[in-house]
């Protein structure tokens, strides 16, 4: 099974973790030594600026519709207002001291749809940062699976590159010892040296980024001071399933799809913010109340307590509405341009990844028999060797490793596609690990 060769091929390469700089000693807040797929998708951090990006927008987007809810709210007021005047000659009171308090309260009771559609257009908009949030972390969990897989297959690569210097190491030191016996050329020795050297350079290369695929991981997790050392070789149980056919995932995809969700809910609250600039020349209609103190007490508009309602009817506000309300369409025809091209994007994705995952399980099965045709070719090499007969031992066990190698990434890959799958239906039972 493909899976029982992937831990076969990666289990020895956890000793590699021995090859980096010395970890302190684990912390609750640090990432699990050895460290699994599932342990790095969990430990993950929330606070990931990816995620708070996201997250931000969506407490925008609440702290909106709070506002819409509470636009007609009560209002109560205390005003106070000391003065000092000059009394006119017939004045029933003399003093100069007029200062007066007044406790107002007010309260919108209609406003002829206005707050309405404001209200709806802020919780559309809420939950199109919802979805949006949800399409941001099925990215981050593919993000992570990706980065997961490079320091695996960065491992992968070092082990065939070490094993491939190796080679060219017994290979010079045989034909040095031929050259001191005056049996090859100093060029054929020199060709080889360059050969070792070339290999020497490329297994640095390879060790080097098996670190700096580390130091990413740490990064995409979110963890930046706790680089992985030990990585253990991920269950992907989910890339042998069927694969459903091409118009079953798009219509999944066309209902389920976050991001295009999203959008569609971001047209939706552009229509509602349309109604609501409409509504701006509509009447209001409000409830006001008022208790007054006066230290000049005196005429007939002195009360002491006064109710009322007060109907505000716009009569003319120049081009203010319209211009408004046409700010607001010119944003919806935006919005379903957006809608429009996600659509046309998500259609083509998904032929592209069904294609993929096509491509990869045929090449998964290649990859197979490869790695069993070059098992079986290891072990008649090293019988051969065992016997003293001339073979090429070194050279199969190379083979073997790049075989290890197309195996894993191919494995990877697949899973990869799968994942990218379950993100653009919106659908995490496609998700590889499950």
């Amino acid at each position: 099974m493909p899976s029982r060769r992937l831990i076969r091929a990666l289990g020895p390469l956890v000793c590699l973790g021995l090859l980096l700089p010395a970890q302190a000693p684990i912390r609750a807040n640090e990432l699990p030594r050895p460290l699994t797929l599932e342990d790095a998708l969990t430990h993950a951090s929330p606070t990931h600026p990816s995620l708070t990006r996201s997250q931000a927008r969506q407490r925008l987007a609440e702290a909106d519709r709070d506002l819409a809810e509470s636009r007609n709210d009560l209002e109560i007021g205390l005003r106070l207002n000391p003065r000092w005047i000059e009394p006119n000659d017939l004045a029933p009171i003399d003093r100069h001291d007029d200062s007066r308090a007044l406790l107002q309260a007010r309260k919108t009771l209609y406003d002829f749809g206005r707050s309405h559609h404001q209200q709806a257009a802020a919780e559309t908009t809420l939950r199109g940062e919802t979805l949006a949030l949800t399409h941001t972390r099925a990215q981050r969990r593919l993000e992570i699976m990706r980065g997961y897989f490079q320091v695996l297959l960065a491992d992968l690569t070092y082990a065939r590159d070490n094993e491939a210097m190796a080679v060219e190491f017994v290979e010079l030191n045989r034909l040095r010892e031929r050259h001191g016996l005056e049996q090859i050329s100093e060029i054929d020795l020199m060709a080889r040296e360059n050969s070792y050297q070339a290999a020497r350079m490329q297994r640095l290369e390879s060790l080097q980024r098996t670190r700096a695929m580390r130091q990413q991981l740490a990064l995409i997790l979110g963890h930046p001071g706790d680089v992985p050392d030990r990585l253990r070789s991920p269950r992907l149980p989910g890339n042998d399933r069927d694969l459903p056919d091409l118009e079953t995932l798009w219509q999944t995809a066309e209902q389920n799809n976050p991001r295009l969700r999203a959008l569609r809910l971001e047209v939706e609250a552009a229509g509602q913010r349309i109604a609501a600039q409409r509504a701006q020349g509509r009447p209001t209609l409000q409830a006001e109340a008022e208790a007054g103190w006066w230290n000049r007490e005196f005429g007939g508009d002195r009360n002491p307590l006064a109710l009322g309602l007060v109907l505000d009817v716009p009569l003319y506000s120049g081009g203010r509405v319209d211009a408004a309300t046409a700010r607001e369409q010119a944003g919806r025809l935006e919005a379903q341009a957006h809608l429009a091209e996600a659509e046309y994007a998500l259609r083509q994705d998904i032929l592209e990844t069904w294609q993929r995952i096509q491509q990869l399980t045929t090449r998964r099965e290649q990859a197979q028999v490869h790695a069993d045709y070059r098992d079986l070719y290891l072990d008649r090499s090293r019988s051969l060797y065992e016997m003293e007969v001339a073979t090429d031992l070194g050279d199969a066990m190379t083979r073997q490793s790049e075989a290890l190698l197309l195996t894993a990434e191919t494995e990877f890959l697949l899973a990869l596609a799968w994942e990218r799958l379950a993100l653009l239906t919106g659908q995490p039972d496609f998700s590889p690990l499950d």
